[in-house]
């Protein structure tokens, strides 16, 4: 009987150890999984999905700098993304104006590719998208995006999907 009981009461602590151990675990996935950028902004907070986005190096003290964890198919390289910690000044609306607040860039920096930037002004704030796409096509090779409205507009009707993407990321996620 005092075997037993022994038994019993061996296997009850190795149970609860078990049981502590599943919950310790559990409470280390809630955490984690919760474990996003945040940034203070005049009061609001901008949470960021760490799932989605790495954050990267900030060389000034007014920007926060974040990449994509996953590149799109014909990127070049990943997605940054800049917030800037201060109002969009008329300086920084630059480019073609899609909306009430936002500008789009399309320029070549390197052959065979293309870098497409989007601002957008979220009032106490704003943010820079930049992404860079390779080109193969030949009517964007031969096409400077910056030399006529009509190679522009075949640029971005190029990468509409590609703009439209980052417009709800910009909207939804940042």
């Amino acid at each position: 009987m005092i075997k037993n009981m022994e038994k019993l009461n061996k296997n009850l602590i190795i149970g609860i150890l078990a049981v502590i151990v599943l919950a310790m675990g559990i409470f280390y996935l809630v955490d984690k999984k919760s474990d996003n950028y945040t940034i203070e902004i005049s009061g609001k907070s901008v949470v960021i999905s760490d799932e989605k986005w790495k954050k990267s190096d900030d060389p000034e003290t007014y920007a926060k700098n974040f990449e994509a964890r996953e590149m799109l198919e014909r990127e070049a390289f990943p997605q940054v993304i800049t917030v800037y910690l201060n109002k969009m000044t008329s300086d920084r609306m630059s480019g073609k104006k899609i909306s009430e607040n936002e500008w789009l860039e399309v320029f070549v920096v390197h052959p065979q590719t293309a870098t497409v930037q989007i601002r957008r002004n979220k009032g106490d704030y704003w943010v820079l998208s930049r992404q860079t796409f390779s080109v193969s096509e030949p009517q964007l090779i031969n096409a400077n995006p910056e030399s006529s409205e009509q190679n522009f507009a075949l640029y971005q009707t190029f990468f509409q999907n590609e703009i439209d993407t980052t417009r709800h990321i910009l909207d939804s996620e940042f």
